[in-house]
Order: C-alpha cells, then sequence, then structure tokens
C-alpha cells in the first residue's frame, strides 16, 4: 500500500480505536438514553458515523474508479497528507453542527446494531481505500457539502477527523449519564 494511504488507514485505524473505547464507557442498558431532549444518544451518534462513513466509502469508490477510466496516474508524492485538513476545525466541539438528513440518525439502534453498523461500514471504507491504490488521489476531486472540495485524501482524512469530533461526544455522554445516576 502507498505510503499515503497506508498511514491515512493507520490513523483511521487509532480513530475507531478511541471511539470503541468511549462507547465502552457507555452502559449497555443506557446506550440508546439521550443525555438531554436536545442531544443525540451515544447509539445516535455511532449511526450517524456509520452514516457518514457509508457515504464518503461510496465517494471515494465512484471518484476512484472514474479516476482509473479517464487514466489518472500512479501516485508519486511521498510526503505526509495527515495535517491537510488542519485548517478545519472539524474536531471544535464548541461549534455545533447540524447533520443533514441523509446522514442523521433515525433512532432506535442497539449497542450491537451501532457496532455491526460501523463495522460494515468501515468495511466498505477499506474496500474503496483497496481500489483506490496506486492512484495519485491528491488529483482527484469531489465536493463536499460543507467542506467545498476535497480531494479523495482529504475525503478519506475526512472520516477520521470526524470520527474524532464525535469520539469527544460519545465521552461528554459518558459523563453526562454517569453525572445523572450519582
Amino acid at each position: 500500500m502507498h505510503r499515503r494511504l497506508a498511514e491515512l488507514v493507520e490513523y483511521l485505524e487509532a480513530a475507531r480505536a478511541s471511539l470503541l473505547d468511549a462507547a465502552a464507557l457507555v452502559p449497555a442498558d443506557r446506550f440508546a438514553n439521550r443525555p438531554a431532549p436536545d442531544r443525540w444518544s451515544a447509539a445516535e451518534v455511532m449511526e450517524h458515523l456509520a452514516r457518514v462513513e457509508t457515504s464518503c466509502a461510496r465517494v471515494i469508490a465512484k471518484r476512484a474508479a472514474d479516476a482509473r477510466q479517464k487514466g489518472v496516474g500512479a501516485e508519486s508524492e511521498e510526503n505526509s497528507v495527515l495535517h491537510v485538513l488542519d485548517h478545519m476545525p472539524l474536531t471544535d466541539r464548541t461549534r455545533r453542527l447540524e447533520a443533514p438528513e441523509l446522514v442523521a440518525p433515525s433512532g432506535g439502534w442497539t449497542r450491537e446494531q451501532a457496532l455491526d453498523a460501523l463495522a460494515a461500514s468501515r468495511a466498505d471504507l477499506m474496500r474503496a481505500v483497496a481500489d483506490a491504490e496506486g492512484l495519485a488521489l491528491g488529483n482527484v476531486r469531489y465536493t463536499h457539502a460543507r467542506l467545498g472540495e476535497l480531494d479523495l485524501y482529504q475525503w478519506i482524512l475526512f472520516v477520521g477527523k470526524h470520527e474524532e469530533r464525535h469520539t469527544q461526544q460519545i465521552n461528554e455522554i459518558a459523563a453526562q449519564l454517569a453525572a445523572a445516576t450519582v
């Protein structure tokens, strides 16, 4: 695997491990409980993450396939892409964002359903990444609804940054639910 993709996959794995650690802090019997009426439950956060990751995997797969068909060349760059989104406040939880309807949770999921959906969405993303191997993904662009035009490396990185943001949220949920039982 090309160095750039390998570092992104490693980053995604670390972000997912952190997410799962945070989710483990939420008691199973309270996983679908909202800490407040206007806040998502841990299950809803994870449903949202799975929906976003599935959507991003589709974008990456489609754009990479189109690029391959159009003859986009092989990747020749070796520099890191882990910081190409640092100028965007993707993990800043001080600014509340409204999820688009397409990726908003429908609710009612159990912990197991959320974990299964996340495993499936990650498998979709890893297939898309594997299928994109060999292409100069920095030259393949697609417009993100909120972030504007991103190259495919940035799309992959976005998935991890988005997960980091919501890992913070699940940690907040766990703390709020724990405080509510004291």
